[in-house]
């Protein structure tokens, strides 16, 4: 491992392992399903579960609750870094301002290994921080991470935890499964898709003569929730363009 990761992950990396924990033990999305009939022996993720998590991870570090590293990444090995894994010109790991992360240019939802563009504006006027952000590599700590995660995962809010939740105290959940199993049913049947809206999803569910029917609100997110377990194409909701006020 390089020096300068030792006790430190990448951010691909604790984005792979968060994904691994949130959508762990479902069933195989459609696309990746479709894909691997095609091409068995090929390796493939599905992109939706691996952005929500880069997204969940990114949200942290802005929150403050997880510290994010920047750190020098040598490109030509030196005689002296082969005998003592150490490059002269090897700093430590330098953590990232928050108001620095929120500046950061975002990819598929999360920030990258490597930061896209940094300008002197984004490193909020450092010199040495553009200098590191410019050549360097995002890292979290590998201890801070695995606290983190615990937290996160002992929170029960994670896809792969649903079956294994107990009856929750207070209000109970309109997130159904029976609920989620008619919107299925619905899509499956070509009577609906998320092009045609929530509205229509709503007052389909209505006709049919349910009482668990919630709020749009609710309701989207649960479509929006399914879409990123199972990668059901037609639950994909598709953004509408705000009008703009003349």
């Amino acid at each position: 491992m390089n020096f300068a990761l030792q006790g430190h992950l990448r951010i691909s990396c604790a984005t792979n392992r968060l994904a691994e924990g949130m959508w762990g033990g479902l069933p195989r999305p459609e696309p990746v399903v479709m894909l691997k009939q095609s091409q068995q022996k090929l390796s493939v993720g599905f992109g939706p579960w691996r952005e929500k998590a880069a997204e969940c991870l990114t949200a942290a570090a802005i929150k403050g609750e997880l510290a994010i590293y920047v750190v020098a990444e040598p490109k030509v090995p030196s005689k002296d870094r082969i005998l003592t894994g150490r490059s002269p010109k090897q700093t430590d790991p330098v953590v990232v301002p928050r108001a620095v992360l929120m500046r950061l240019i975002t990819s598929h939802g999360g920030l990258p290994d490597h930061p896209f563009r940094p300008s002197i504006r984004t490193a909020g006027g450092d010199d040495s921080l553009l200098s590191l952000l410019t050549t360097g590599l995002l890292v979290v700590r590998t201890s801070d991470f695995e606290t983190w995660y615990r937290s996160e995962r002992a929170k029960g809010r994670w896809a792969s935890q649903r079956s294994r939740k107990k009856s929750p105290e207070g209000r109970p959940t309109k997130q159904t499964d029976a609920l989620r199993n008619a919107v299925l049913r619905l899509v499956r049947d070509l009577e609906w898709n998320g092009e045609a809206g929530i509205a229509a999803l709503r007052r389909l569910l209505v006709a049919s003569g349910r009482s668990d029917v919630p709020s749009p609100d609710t309701l989207a997110r649960l479509v929006d929730q399914m879409y990123h377990e199972t990668g059901e194409a037609g639950l994909r909701r598709i953004a509408r363009a705000q009008r703009t006020r003349v």
